[in-house]
């Protein structure tokens, strides 16, 4: 009985250290995202630190989200000012025939509705993968970004289950911006960076040279220096 005891107050305790990092990943993301094109390194940021807490446990969470951030803070903002321009022309082209396909401009404007629809698609699931992958892996601007789209494709349903959490999040600023604010800053984006964290660490395991589930936290600092893609590999894949 009193074993059982200390296992129900260690589960206990463990979850108290869980909400804990969500609760300081949640706000210290939100301040980081502040200037605004700072959200690139943020992202990257949460994802690495998500993922290292899924498997090396709980704690440091200040200590690996900074640390990511200061590395990844260039290219991580390189690559948001990359993405939201694709994001906004690509949107604005939809709006727009959408807008000549309403004013009776039915024919062509059809066509480039759907040619819009797709390219929109096409960097909203780039978008989705290339913030987890900047965080595990060091590669150059375009390859992180035709990476992003080769495991977009290649976990399909990952990606959809992303769109589905991010669209809800976006939902949530629009049906109650200010109770939506709140609940993101204090515990909403720590607890996203989690639930995402660990579908994109299950996708990405298979291409990490090192192995974080069996690295403890004393040598967990440093264990990510030698992760590499393997872009040829996931190339070859993708052309089967």
């Amino acid at each position: 009985m009193a074993s059982e005891g200390f296992n129900y107050d260690s589960m206990f305790i463990r979850l108290l250290n869980r909400v804990g990092d969500v609760f300081i990943l949640s706000v210290i993301f939100s301040v980081c995202c502040i200037p605004v094109v700072t959200i690139g390194p943020a992202l990257t940021a949460l994802y690495y630190t998500a993922m290292k807490g899924i498997t090396v446990g709980e704690g440091y969470v200040a200590k690996y989200f900074f640390k990511s951030f200061k590395q990844n803070f260039k290219q991580g903002i390189a690559i948001f000012l990359i993405m939201a321009l694709a994001l906004f022309v690509f949107g604005v082209d939809l709006w727009f025939w959408l807008k000549q396909w309403q004013d009776g401009r039915v024919g062509f404007a059809r066509i480039m509705i759907v040619i819009s629809v797709v390219l929109l698609m096409v960097a909203a699931m780039i978008f989705i993968f290339v913030f987890p992958l900047q965080a595990k892996f060091d590669n150059k601007i375009k390859v992180q970004l035709r990476n992003a789209f080769l495991l977009s494709i290649k976990f399909f349903p990952t990606t959809l289950i992303v769109l589905l959490i991010t669209a809800l999040m976006a939902f949530g600023f629009y049906y109650a911006p200010a109770l939506a604010i709140a609940g993101y800053f204090l515990i909403g984006f720590g607890a996203m960076g989690y639930i995402n964290g660990a579908l994109f660490y299950r996708c990405l395991k298979a291409y990490l040279v090192t192995d974080d589930d069996n690295t403890d936290d004393s040598s967990a600092e440093d264990d990510d220096e030698n992760e590499k893609i393997f872009s040829d590999e996931l190339k070859e894949e993708n052309e089967k």
